[in-house]
């Protein structure tokens, strides 16, 4: 009877000191929302319009990559990637995130980006925030890095083939 005790003492206590498993936060943030919206709307001809990004942002929402700011209102939003989607292959931002947070005015994101084109695949690596007005993104500030197969281990969530 003490050795069963023990014994199950030590698989209990073994259960405590292993590291708990990471939880996917779900995506209900609009940050989070638009990007579900944003991954379909890649698939789908013509649902890139001012219209629709009027759904999740402000009218003169911004968004700066790297410190360079690339779009500024919906318009913007609109024409910036109907390009993307009209040059072909697929491009998705993984949610849920990696990591997500929220304060009442801002969203923190740590994602992935992937995509194929032309028979090759592409990952990158995305941290930042956005602004939040009136429960709409005012703007999106991201840094990211490309992973480079061979040079940078790849994130589970990249594609490879």
């Amino acid at each position: 009877m003490k050795k069963s005790l023990l014994i199950a003492s030590a698989i209990a206590a073994l259960g405590l000191a292993s590291p708990a498993v990471a939880q996917e936060k779900p995506a209900t943030d609009v940050v989070s929302r638009m990007f579900v919206w944003w991954n379909e709307a890649f698939k789908t001809p013509g649902a890139y319009t001012p219209e629709n990004f009027s759904r999740f942002f402000t009218p003169e929402a911004t968004l700066v990559l790297e410190g360079k700011m690339v779009i500024n209102g919906v318009q913007q939003w609109a024409t910036h990637f109907q390009k993307i989607q009209a040059g072909g292959g697929d491009v998705e931002i993984v949610v849920p995130f990696k990591d997500v947070f929220e304060t009442p005015d801002r969203v923190y994101t740590y994602h992935v980006i992937r995509s194929r084109r032309d028979g090759k695949t592409g990952c990158s690596l995305a941290a930042g925030h956005a602004e939040l007005k009136g429960g709409k993104i005012a703007s999106i500030v991201l840094v990211r890095h490309t992973l480079e197969a061979g040079k940078d281990p790849l994130d589970a969530q990249c594609w490879t083939k």
